[in-house]
C-alpha cells in the first residue's frame, strides 16, 4: 500500500467492515441466544454433560463478546473524530477471537466425532467479511491452524485421523488467507482508483473555476469584464424588459489618461486604474448595480430599477471621490486624475439591446468630454 493512500484505504476498509458487521453481529447474537435456549431445553439441561457445558460456555462467551463489540462499534461511529487505524486494530482482535472460538467449538465437536465444519465456516467468514491485511490475516489463520492441530491429538476420538485433519485444516487456513488477500487487494485497488478519480475531478473543478474567473474578471483591476457584461447584465436586461423596469447606464472614462501614462509611466497608470476600480466597487455594492471594466481606461456601470436622478447622483458621487483621490507615483509624488461620465436611462419602452445601452451612454460620455471633462452629462 502506498503511504499517500493509507489513510483513505483504512477509512474505506473500516466502512466496509462496519457495513458487514451490522448484519453479521445481529446474526451472531441471535444464533448464540438460540443455541443457549436449545441447550437449556434439552433433557437434563445445559450442564448434564461436560461437553454440553463447554458448548454453553462457548455460546455465552461469543454472545457477550459480540454484544460488547456491538456497543463499542456503535459508539465509535457516533464520534465526530474517528481513528480508523485504531478501529481496524480492534476488528483484528475480534477476528482473532472468532477464529480461536471456532477452534474451541471444533475441538469440542471432536469429542463426538470428526467434524471440522465450525472451524471451516468461521475461518471462511472472517476471510470474506474482515477485509484483513494479508500478512495479519495469514498470521491469524495459520495460528488457528497450529492451535487446532496441537490440541487435536489429545482429544480426538477417531484413531489414525491426525494426517487427514492436518491436511484439511491447513487447506482451510490457506484458502482463507487467499480469499482475504484477494478481497483486500481488490479493496485497495478500487479505493486508489476512487481517490485518483476524485482528485482528478477536484483538480479539473479547480482549474475550471480559475478559468471561469479569468474569463469573467479583469486581471488588473479584479473587476468583472465585458464577458460578464454580455452574460450577467444581458440576462438581467432581458428580465427587466418583461417587467418594463427602468435601467440606467453610465460610461466612465479617465480624462487625459494617455498623457498621464506618458508622464508617469504605465506602471503608475496601472496603479491609477486599480485605485479608480476600488472607488467604483465601493460605490456599487448595491445588488441592483453591476460594474465592469469596459476596456482601457473606460468603465461601464448598469443600475437596474434606478431612475435618471438617482443615477446622476451616484455618478456625481463617483466623480467627486475619484477627483479627491491621491496616490503615490513611483513611491514619491502624489498623483490625481479626473473622470468624465455619460449617463443614459431607459424607461422600459419597447425593447432594448445591451449594445444600445452602451452606445447611448457612450454618446453621453462624448458630450461630457466635449463640454470640458470632469463632469457628468445625461443623454436626453
Amino acid at each position: 500500500m502506498e503511504e499517500k493512500y493509507r489513510a483513505e484505504i483504512e477509512k474505506k476498509r473500516a466502512e466496509s467492515v462496519n457495513r458487514a458487521w451490522k448484519i453479521i453481529s445481529v446474526f451472531v447474537v441471535v444464533f448464540q441466544l438460540l443455541m443457549l435456549i436449545l441447550m437449556a431445553a434439552k433433557p437434563g439441561g445445559p450442564f448434564k454433560t461436560q461437553r454440553r457445558t463447554i458448548y454453553c460456555i462457548l455460546y455465552l462467551t461469543l454472545f457477550l463478546v459480540t454484544g460488547i463489540a456491538m456497543i463499542l462499534n456503535r459508539n465509535f461511529w457516533r464520534r465526530e473524530k474517528k481513528n480508523y487505524h485504531q478501529y481496524l486494530h480492534a476488528e483484528l482482535v475480534y477476528a482473532a477471537f472468532i477464529c480461536f472460538w471456532g477452534c474451541c467449538v471444533t475441538l469440542n465437536d471432536q469429542l463426538g466425532g470428526n467434524d471440522l465444519s465450525v472451524f471451516t465456516y468461521m475461518m471462511l467468514s472472517v476471510a470474506a467479511l474482515g477485509f484483513l491485511e494479508p500478512v495479519k490475516a495469514g498470521v491469524i489463520f495459520m495460528a488457528a491452524f497450529v492451535f487446532l492441530n496441537i490440541c487435536l491429538p489429545g482429544i480426538q476420538t477417531i484413531e489414525n485421523n491426525i494426517f487427514s485433519n492436518i491436511i484439511n485444516s491447513f487447506s482451510i487456513a490457506g484458502i482463507s488467507t487467499a480469499i482475504s488477500y484477494s478481497l483486500y487487494r481488490n479493496k485497495v485497488i478500487v479505493t486508489k482508483q476512487e481517490v485518483t478519480i476524485r482528485k482528478q475531478y477536484e483538480e479539473i473543478t479547480r482549474v475550471n473555476e480559475i478559468l471561469s474567473h479569468q474569463a469573467m474578471v479583469d486581471e488588473l483591476t479584479d473587476m468583472n469584464n465585458r464577458r460578464y457584461m454580455e452574460w450577467f447584465i444581458g440576462e438581467k436586461i432581458k428580465r427587466l424588459e418583461e417587467e418594463s423596469g427602468t435601467i440606467s447606464c453610465m460610461m466612465l472614462d479617465i480624462d487625459y489618461f494617455k498623457q498621464f501614462n506618458d508622464r508617469y509611466g504605465h506602471i503608475a497608470g496601472d496603479v491609477c486604474l486599480k485605485k479608480i476600480a476600488e472607488v467604483i466597487r465601493e460605490c456599487c455594492q448595491n445588488n441592483d448595480v453591476a460594474a465592469i471594466r469596459f476596456g482601457g481606461e473606460e468603465f461601464f456601470i448598469c443600475l437596474f430599477r434606478w431612475d435618471r436622478d438617482e443615477a446622476v447622483e451616484m455618478a456625481e458621487t463617483i466623480r467627486e471621490k475619484i477627483a479627491e483621490c491621491r496616490f503615490k507615483i513611483n513611491g514619491e509624488e502624489e498623483g490625481s486624475v479626473t473622470i468624465s461620465i455619460g449617463v443614459y436611462t431607459w424607461h422600459g419602452e419597447g425593447r432594448v439591446q445591451m449594445d444600445d445601452l452602451v452606445c447611448l451612454s457612450d454618446k453621453a460620455l462624448y458630450q461630457a468630454k466635449k463640454n470640458g471633462r470632469n463632469r457628468v452629462e445625461v443623454l436626453p
